[in-house]
């Protein structure tokens, strides 16, 4: 989806994933990613994001400030930056970058091994190349509307943690395209702007709703109510980062008929109203 904020350029696109309360207690989650085309204009400063911000430089540079230390992040070198402190960031002319947001589980140490081996938040590293092609392949499938179960996220991000501080990283084998649960998956990012019943999802992939219910929770950690509800919500994050149209129509356009219903569910979940979030930067 295409980002429109000041300084990306072209063909800069972002995506949003709304961790469920499981993912929060239980495993890594992602909240944000996207591949960046800059210029001069793009300059991001915060004081907390509640998160961690993990990226690769494709070309050209990114200044980095964090603790009181500035660093410059160059083509082929990672990054791992501490969002949850005072933090700025800016690219130095046109800069190409892939990147995401994560948290969860023990981030925190990740992050606390990653700057003492590499001597900074900003370093080379012989898995450089697998980071961001593990960073790519999320953003890809977030690209093509491909569905991740939130357990199958985690284990990606574990994978990219593992690769910056230790070089035995963990197995990621491909996902089954026959699995029920991913299938219904698809079904609901195809059609969360139509009414949806938990009847057509089970009838769509062949099963009764009380096994169906059983087995998506198993998988996923969460209802498939909750997932169509995250869903929705993760199409509204970008309509509300790179449209300009009211929240109520917004709220239409993801699939709610009551704009109080919708302001519910995105405060509850993401914490602020559709409103404030408009105004915070990426």
């Amino acid at each position: 989806m295409l980002v429109h904020e000041t300084g990306t350029c072209s063909g800069s696109d972002l995506y949003f994933s709304t961790p469920s309360d499981y993912a929060r207690r239980m495993l890594f989650y992602m909240s944000t990613c996207g591949y960046y085309y800059t210029n001069y204009d793009y300059r991001i400063a915060r004081e907390d994001y509640h998160n961690y911000m993990l990226f690769y430089i494709c070309d050209g540079r990114l200044s980095l400030t964090s603790g009181g230390r500035t660093m410059v992040a160059t083509a082929g070198q990672v990054g791992f930056l501490n969002c949850h402190v005072p933090h700025e960031y800016h690219t130095i002319g046109n800069t190409e970058f892939i990147w995401l947001h994560l948290d969860g589980s023990n981030t925190a140490d990740f992050y606390e091994q990653a700057v003492q081996l590499h001597g900074g938040f900003v370093f080379d590293s012989p898995y450089a190349e697998q980071i961001k092609n593990g960073i790519y392949e999320i953003v890809f499938a977030f690209r093509n509307e491909q569905a991740i179960s939130e357990a199958r996220l985690s284990q990606k991000l574990y994978s990219l943690l593992i690769a910056m501080v230790d070089p035995n990283k963990a197995d990621d084998t491909p996902d089954d395209p026959n699995d029920p649960v991913a299938a219904a998956q698809r079904f609901m990012l195809e059609r969360y702007m139509e009414p949806i019943a938990l009847s057509d999802i089970a009838a769509h992939v062949n099963m009764s709703q009380f096994h169906f219910s059983r087995l998506f929770k198993r998988d996923c950690g969460c209802s498939p109510h909750e997932f169509l509800i995250l869903t929705r919500l993760n199409r509204a994050k970008h309509l509300l980062k790179t449209t300009d149209q009211p929240v109520k129509v917004i709220a239409q356009q993801v699939g709610y008929l009551n704009v109080s219903s919708f302001t519910n569910a995105f405060t509850d979940r993401v914490g602020i109203s559709p409103t404030l979030f408009r105004k915070y930067s990426l």
